[in-house]
């Protein structure tokens, strides 16, 4: 019986060790994640956002727009400019933007400014987040070629 006894007690205080450690190793990692949210929160960077709606009268662009940081290209072109999006597991897609909607041939397709020139968009626009003084272009454009051309 004294066996059992003490075999019951080592379980109870196992499963207390293992609660206590738990519990503060929660409370350490919650601690960490309002510290950082903090920290991130109050941020605000500027990116430059240029609308080219293939019409022929060039680039409209949003200089130096400010946001949150950790906002993605499509909460920057919400900022500036009227969407229609849908959303999908592979993430958004860009129906219209000011009233220009998608309409094959042309479609709306988003480029990064690089040392090398414009560089195609390789993920959703709500997955990619804009970094500081960013240039990005939403360029809508002739895509029965791929990759399609870059923006001039």
């Amino acid at each position: 019986m004294s066996f059992l006894r003490n075999k019951w007690i080592l379980i109870a205080l196992l499963t207390l060790c293992w609660a206590i450690a738990t519990s503060f190793l929660a409370g350490y990692y919650y601690l960490q994640y309002n510290d950082l949210s903090a920290k991130v929160r109050g941020v605000i960077i500027s990116a430059s956002l240029g609308i080219d709606y293939g019409n022929g009268s060039g680039i409209i662009w949003h200089n130096e727009t400010r946001m949150n940081a950790g906002s993605t290209l499509l909460n920057l072109t919400k900022l500036v400019a009227h969407v229609n999006y849908t959303k999908s597991l592979s993430g958004a897609s860009i129906d219209a933007i000011d009233g220009v909607s998608n309409s094959y041939p042309s479609w709306w397709m988003w480029w990064s400014s690089s040392t090398n020139g414009w560089v195609l968009g390789s993920v959703a626009c709500d997955r990619y987040v804009v970094g500081e003084n960013e240039t990005l272009l939403w360029y809508f454009q002739d895509i029965t070629t791929y990759p399609p051309t870059p923006p001039p």
